[in-house]
C-alpha cells in the first residue's frame, strides 16, 4: 500500500504518478514509504465496485483546541456488500481501511479479490475507508503553507480515526460493534498505533509492513536490497552473483563522479538532464545516486507482490539482475534497467533521458497551492513534511552495502531546508524524530493488545517493524519469507511467494479470535 525517503524529488513525483494501480504508499509510505521512496497509498479507479459508495464526513478541524469548533469534509468509502447483521454474536462487525500518503482509491473497499474484502467476506463485516488529511481531496484547508501543514499530524490523523469511529457509532446506530482497522505500510503503522492511542474503540488491529521504529538514518534499507539479490538466481549464466554486479557497477559511477571527465561519461552513457558541467556541486552528484538507487529500490520493493502484473512478472528482483547480468558495460546495463523500470510493460512509454534537476524539484516541491502542484506534488509534500516533522526514515547508504556511501544523510536534512524553511534543518529534524520516538516509547516498548503484524521478509522496510510477539497480550508477528512490501493484502495468485498463503492464514485465525 504505500508509505513512505530516498531517491530524489524527482523520483517521488514519479512514483507518486504512477502509484494509481498500486498500495501502500511511502514507497513510505503507500506503495512506497518514506520521504522519498516509500509506500504509496493510491489505487484510484475511475468507477466504484458493488455495493460501495464514496461519502463525505464532516471532520474536525484540530482536535487538541478545545475552542475550535469548525469542521471539514473528510472522503471515505463505504462498502456493506457482505454486511451480516446476524451472526451469532449479535455484533455488528466493521473494518475499517487506514487512509495514508495519497488520494485514497476504490480498490480496499470494493475489490472482492484483495485480502481485507475477503476477509469481510468471510466475516461478514461492513468496511469503511477513510482518506487521510491533506492528501487527495480531504483538505482542513485548501492550501499546504507550513501554517496550514501544522494540523497534518500522526496524532491529529489518530484522532481523526477516532472521531470518524464514534461518530459512525451514533450514525448507524451499530450495536456492540466491533472495529478493526487494517492499513499497509505508513497506515500499517497508524493502525498499530491507533490501537495503542485508543484502545476503547477497536477490538484490533491489522498492521501490515508498518514501520515502528521510525529511525532517522535508516540505511538496512540498502542491506535488505543487497540481500534479496544475493538471493535470486540470473537466469542466463553467471561467473558473478547479482548483488556484486551491482556493487561493482555503482563502484564504477562514483569513481567516475570523482572527475570532470568521468562526469562527462556518466552524462553520455545515462543521458544525464541537465548534464553534468562545469557548474556541478555534489549536491547534484549525491542527487543522481538517490535517482540511480532509486532504480533499485522501484525493481526490489514490490517484487512478487501481487498488486498487478508489473510486480507479478516485470518489476521483480529477477528482472533486475537478468538486465544487470548482460554481457557488455555495466554502467550500460544500469541504463537500461533505469528505461526497463520506468515502463517495464511498454518499451515505447519508457524514459529516455535520466533527470538530474535538483533545484527544479525542490522548487516544485516547495509549491504551496494546491491547484498549481497537482495531486502528485501535493501528495509528496505532505510526506516530506511528516518525515522531516516526526518519522525521518531518511533512506541513506551510511551502512556497508552494495550502494558503497554514496548517499549521506545530510541530503535529506538538506531536503526538508529548502522545501520548507531554514530552521527546518539537522538538529530541528533530530529533536522532532526523538520526541515522536519518545511518544511512542520506541519499538522496543510499544504498547498495544490484539494486534497483527505480517512483514514480508523480501521487504527492504522490514527491519523497522516491530517483532516482539507476546501471547498475552495477543500480539501476533507473522515473519513471511520471500515477499515483499505488502504482499499480504493483495489478491493472491499462482507464483506468488510460497509464504504467503500461510501467513494469510494466521491472519485470518487471529481475526477469528478477536471477532
Amino acid at each position: 500500500r504505500v508509505t513512505m525517503t530516498s531517491p530524489s524529488v524527482v523520483l517521488l513525483l514519479r512514483l507518486l504518478a504512477a502509484a494509481s494501480a498500486v498500495r501502500p504508499g511511502m514507497f513510505m509510505g503507500r506503495p512506497r514509504g518514506g520521504l522519498v521512496n516509500g509506500p504509496f497509498h493510491t489505487s484510484n479507479s475511475a468507477s466504484l465496485y458493488e455495493g460501495q459508495t464514496l461519502n463525505n464526513f464532516s471532520q474536525r478541524f484540530d482536535h487538541f483546541d478545545p475552542l475550535d469548533t469548525k469542521k471539514w469534509v473528510q472522503r471515505y468509502y463505504l462498502n456493506e456488500r457482505f454486511s451480516n447483521k446476524d451472526l451469532s454474536s449479535g455484533q455488528d462487525v466493521i473494518f475499517l481501511m487506514v487512509g495514508g500518503e495519497g488520494e485514497e482509491g476504490t480498490r480496499w473497499s470494493g475489490d472482492e479479490n484483495v485480502q481485507i474484502m475477503q476477509f469481510a467476506k468471510y466475516f461478514g463485516a461492513t468496511v469503511f475507508d477513510l482518506e487521510h488529511r491533506f492528501f487527495g481531496p480531504s483538505r482542513p484547508i485548501n492550501d499546504m503553507k507550513m501554517e496550514s501543514l501544522r494540523l497534518l499530524s500522526i496524532e491529529q490523523a489518530l484522532a481523526d480515526l477516532a472521531y470518524f469511529i464514534t461518530s459512525m457509532n451514533k450514525e448507524k446506530k451499530y450495536a456492540n460493534p466491533k472495529w478493526i482497522t487494517f492499513g499497509g505500510s505508513y497506515p500499517g503503522s497508524l493502525s498499530a498505533m491507533f490501537r495503542s492511542r485508543y484502545p476503547e474503540l477497536s477490538a484490533g488491529a491489522v498492521a501490515s509492513s508498518a514501520t515502528l521504529n521510525v529511525k532517522l538514518d535508516f540505511y538496512e534499507y540498502a542491506d535488505v536490497v543487497q540481500q534479496v539479490m544475493s538471493e535470486t538466481p540470473i537466469t542466463n549464466d553467471a561467473n558473478e552473483p547479482c548483488h556484486e554486479l551491482v556493487r561493482r557497477a555503482i563502484s564504477q559511477m562514483q569513481a567516475l563522479s570523482l572527475t570532470k571527465e568521468g562526469r562527462k561519461q556518466l552524462n553520455k552513457q545515462m543521458h544525464v538532464v541537465p548534464p553534468f558541467d562545469d557548474k556541478t556541486v555534489k549536491l547534484d552528484i549525491s542527487n543522481f545516486f538517490l535517482n540511480v538507487y532509486g532504480i533499485f529500490q522501484g525493481m526490489i520493493q514490490y517484487t512478487y507482490d501481487g498488486s498487478s502484473n508489473t510486480t507479478k512478472y516485470y518489476k521483480t528482483a529477477r528482472q533486475a539482475c537478468d538486465i544487470m547480468n548482460k554481457p557488455g558495460d555495466l554502467i550500460d546495463n544500469v541504463w537500461e534497467l533505469a528505461q526497463f523500470e520506468s515502463n517495464p510493460m511498454n518499451s515505447d512509454g519508457r524514459i529516455g533521458t535520466f533527470r538530474n534537476n535538483y533545484a527544479a524539484d525542490v522548487e516544485e516541491m516547495a509549491q504551496t497551492d494546491y491547484d498549481v502542484m497537482g495531486e502528485s506534488t501535493a501528495s509528496g509534500r505532505g510526506w516530506f513534511w511528516i518525515s522531516c516533522n516526526q518519522r525521518g526514515l531518511f533512506q541513506t547508504t551510511d551502512g556497508d552495502s552494495i550502494f558503497g556511501s554514496t548517499i549521506p544523510i545530510n541530503i535529506y536534512y538538506e531536503q526538508c531546508t529548502e522545501i520548507f524553511a531554514p530552521e527546518f534543518n539537522a538538529s530541528y529534524v533530530r529533536d522532532v524524530n526523538k520526541a515522536h520516538t519518545d511518544t511512542w516509547n520506541g519499538v522496543d516498548d510499544f504498547d498495544a493488545t490484539n494486534l497483527c503484524l505480517p512483514s514480508g521478509m523480501y521487504d527492504p522496510w522490514h527491519p523497522l517493524g516491530f517483532y516482539g510477539e507476546d501471547k498475552s497480550r495477543n500480539i501476533v508477528v507473522v515473519r513471511i519469507e520471500g515477499a515483499a512490501h505488502c504482499s499480504d493484502m493483495y489478491p493472491q495468485y499462482d507464483e506468488e511467494p510460497p509464504a504467503l498463503p500461510a501467513a494469510r492464514q494466521q491472519i485470518k485465525d487471529f481475526l477469528s479470535g478477536i471477532i
